[in-house]
């Protein structure tokens, strides 16, 4: 990937969908990602910084939703893949989002330090980033990284050529043995394979913390009985499920109402442990409790129904992965406000997503009492460094009034090993 290329690219892209909304939503620190390295000192004792961990035990703060990629210049039987749809010129969206993508998880500055006979330089510096924002952290917080299945057909048969991206169980188990000391990973299966049954019994003996969905990305509808004999054998293994709820624009999906969050009675009622990626927080779907043509309603609308189904309790979580980004961050003061949600409430990052320049905007959490003005001169100096401290710490400065996150929130470790 060349520099010059990537920055055309993306400052085109972005400064024309900016524009549209005008001058007050301009990038607040710029349209890439700088990728410094180093923490400065003079941050690390900051009164913020030290607020932000206080009450905290790092060794319980496990972020809960970092993704893996690559190209597979690697190398490796299992490396990372995506769609050579992602380089073409007829597919612009697509384009623009892996550039996106790689700078916010810095690869285009790491890369730029490596000779380009070395194969490995994509894959590899994805994970060198990573790495060293996790050690950059107080010792004992950890990465969970994401496995990535394939798209699947009916029979359960994997389609490359619906797929946008893969990244297999194998290569980031083997990242999370390589380095247990900062990540552990979470399996990515699809319910409809042949295999699924045996494949979620190995990732689970080779350590995987819980599963990965991204239903309509992956073409999986959790409402379907194809899924029954899964959801069991995740009940029998005690391993949750991740699964993205709302609509998903990150990676394109052909079929957003299979991410309707009340697609999950079926696992819910079966006592899997379910953490909704986003809160469901963007977009709209069917009202399927009144019937498969029920009436739009907002899927944050359709999530809270079941966090407030007494059944649930136990069983249901939200992740808050994304939810400092531009089109999620208006659902921080509802969330807040909801203090009874706050044990069940899942801290995650989205990382690369954080690390992209114009996704968050402080100023504008600002601006809805969200954040005091020496949070956000605080949070614009830590961003170009680290996303994953970015993205935590305005998690634990945000406020609606008096009512911050509870302690317990960033304690995701519990739920993982319960």
């Amino acid at each position: 990937m060349k520099r010059r290329t990537f920055l055309l690219g993306l400052s085109a892209a972005t400064v024309s969908a900016l524009s549209l909304a005008g001058y007050r939503y301009w990038p607040e620190t710029g349209l890439t990602n700088p990728c410094l390295s180093g923490l400065p000192e003079a941050l690390r004792q900051h009164p913020l910084y030290r607020e932000i961990w206080q009450n905290l035990d790092p060794a319980q703060v496990w972020d809960g939703h970092v993704h893996m990629f690559g190209n597979g210049d690697s190398g490796l039987p299992d490396a990372p893949w995506h769609s050579p749809k992602m380089d073409s010129l007829y597919h612009p969206l697509l384009r623009v989002q892996k550039h996106l993508f790689m700078n916010g998880a810095c690869v285009d500055a790491h890369s730029s330090n490596v000779q380009s006979a070395d194969a490995s330089a994509i894959d590899r510096s994805v994970v060198a980033r990573l790495s060293q924002l996790c050690r950059e952290m107080p010792p004992g917080f950890k990465a969970m990284l994401l496995a990535f299945d394939w798209w699947h057909d009916e029979q359960g048969r994997p389609q490359p050529d619906n797929s946008v991206l893969h990244v297999p169980d194998s290569y980031v188990a083997r990242l999370a043995r390589a380095e247990p000391d900062i990540f552990e990973w979470i399996a990515s299966i699809h319910p409809y394979r042949p295999d699924a049954i045996d494949a979620l019994q190995q990732a689970h003996a080779e350590g995987a913390k819980a599963i990965k969905w991204l239903p309509q990305v992956m073409n999986i509808d959790p409402a379907s009985v194809k899924c029954q004999r899964f959801y069991q054998a995740c009940v029998d293994l005690n391993l949750p499920i991740i699964t993205h709820g709302g609509r998903e624009f990150a990676l394109p999906g052909s079929e957003h109402t299979l991410a309707n969050p009340l697609r999950l009675r079926r696992a819910l009622d079966n006592g899997v442990r379910i953490a909704v990626a986003h809160c469901a927080t963007y977009g709209k779907d069917a009202d399927l409790d009144i019937g498969p043509h029920g009436p739009p309603r907002p899927h944050f609308e359709l999530f809270t129904r079941l966090m407030d189904d007494a059944r649930y309790e136990k069983l249901l979580f939200g992740d808050l992965s994304s939810l400092t980004l531009r089109n999620h961050a208006w659902a921080l003061a509802p969330l807040l406000q909801r203090v009874d949600w706050h044990q069940r409430l899942l801290n995650g990052s989205d990382y690369p997503l954080p690390g992209v320049m114009p996704f968050i905007d402080c100023t504008s959490l600002q601006r809805q009492g969200l954040l005091d003005a020496d949070a956000v001169e605080f949070l614009q100096a830590i961003k170009p460094y680290n996303a994953l401290l970015f993205d935590f710490a305005i998690k634990r400065l945000v406020r609606h009034g008096n009512i911050r996150f509870a302690d317990s929130m960033f304690h995701t470790r519990r739920f993982f090993e319960s």
